[in-house]
């Protein structure tokens, strides 16, 4: 299955989620408004970190090595399906404990207020149950399942739809935190089934696996640790820093325009996981790998720019029928957002190079290196222009990005054609 198909399949899971993301938009913004959705992203950033600790942060490293030794040595392929299941359960739990024990302080610290530590708890005691299920996604992606990937992934969608919309009427911000909990672990009710019975393949609890099969893994859970912690731990910040200079109201505004962008992109991030990483993790000719890329190209940037146009034209209709017109101010924010957005895609497909080749240093040295430098860059526009600085900051920081990451790449090439 090519780039193309693999984006025309991510398009009608994508578009299953946009529908159901836009109910559950508007129905957040009519009964928590913009405070709420800045306090629901604190908790989406903190839930990102969390559950890629959750699983070991190893996901990245499954759907490498399960595509590379698919079709070339399914034992090995086994074992280290054997080695993610142990260090998921392992983690989960001990990290569920955790968040359970220390539920009021962190409660009081994400929204200074205790009243909100049951949701915590609550998130401990699911979390082996998400680690196990983002496992089984990982492995199915590897093995290049695109079909029963985008299956699984609309079936989310929809649980999501229901079960935020009716929690979040209900009980508000309560119901709202609660559901993104419960679905990713209801999740795995059907993820599990289905791949025991699609999957020719067995889920063994191997003994006696050599150490390198961690060693391995591992490796990848340093750069998804670092890349969560990364993007999630400065977003907390950003927003926090809006709230202080400016007001909740603000960060919720630019919460609202981050899920849009987060919402239209999901066509292209959806097919970069899906199908970039196994196939840029099997290859390893220079032409192959370029002409790749190339025509990955060919369809991103065709996409963005004409989605982008189209959302900064309809601006003002789309913020009225995704949340409502107390939301009318992040209007100001859409045009370098947009661009920034355009930008952060053409750097992401060569990005991904760096994941599928282990290139482990030079990946967390980028990503720490660019969270330091869109709060930095937050701060300085914020100050010098107000609340449009946040959106200054997230274009000129993915300009850089985008200039890094064409250096990384062209190097890569020079080298292996060396080699």
């Amino acid at each position: 299955m090519n780039f193309l198909k693999t984006s025309l399949l991510s398009a009608i899971s994508t578009f299953i989620k946009l529908t159901s993301n836009l109910v559950i938009n508007k129905v957040i913004a009519i009964y928590i408004g913009p405070a709420g959705v800045a306090l629901i992203g604190q908790f989406q950033n903190f839930l990102n970190v969390v559950t890629t600790l959750g699983n070991g942060a190893i996901t990245s490293g499954v759907t490498k090595y399960v595509a590379e030794y698919n079709e070339t040595d399914s034992q090995k392929r086994d074992v280290f399906i054997s080695v993610a299941i142990k260090i998921t359960l392992s983690v989960s739990i001990l990290l569920g404990l955790a968040l359970i024990i220390g539920s009021r302080f962190i409660s009081g610290e994400l929204f200074q207020t205790e009243q909100y530590h049951a949701i915590f708890k609550v998130l401990g005691g699911t979390l082996w149950l998400i680690g196990l299920n983002t496992i089984i996604l990982s492995i199915i992606n590897g093995l290049k399942k695109i079909r029963l990937f985008i299956a699984v992934n609309i079936t989310g969608s929809l649980l999501s739809l229901v079960f935020t919309t009716v929690l979040t009427v209900k009980y508000n911000l309560w119901g709202a935190l609660l559901a993104l909990i419960l679905v990713q672990a209801l999740l795995l009710l059907i993820s599990l089934p289905t791949a025991i019975k699609k999957l020719n393949i067995q889920f063994k609890w191997q003994k006696n696996i050599s150490s390198k099969y961690y060693k391995k893994l591992l490796a990848f859970s340093l750069m998804s640790i670092v890349s969560v912690i990364c993007v999630s731990t400065t977003q907390i910040a950003i927003r926090n820093y809006l709230v202080e200079e400016f007001s909740i109201q603000e960060a919720g505004y630019w919460q609202a325009v981050w899920m849009i962008s987060t919402m239209y992109l999901m066509v292209i991030t959806t097919a970069l996981s899906t199908y970039y990483l196994p196939r840029l993790s099997e290859l390893t000719d220079v032409t192959e790998i370029r002409n790749e890329i190339i025509s990955g190209y060919k369809i991103i940037i065709p996409f963005v720019l004409i989605s982008a146009s189209t959302i900064y034209l309809l601006k003002d209709f789309i913020i009225e029928v995704l949340f409502t017109k107390e939301f009318y101010p992040m209007r100001e924010l859409f045009f370098y957002q947009l661009l920034g957005d355009f930008l952060k895609m053409c750097s992401w497909t060569l990005a991904f190079l760096m994941i599928a080749k282990g290139m482990v240093k030079t990946f967390i040295i980028s990503e720490i290196s660019f969270a330091l430098s869109f709060y930095i860059f937050t701060r300085y526009f914020s100050n010098s222009f107000g609340f449009i600085g946040v959106s200054f900051a997230h274009c000129v920081n993915y300009f850089i990005y985008l200039i890094l990451m064409l250096c990384i790449f062209k190097k890569y090439l020079f080298y292996k054609k060396r080699e």
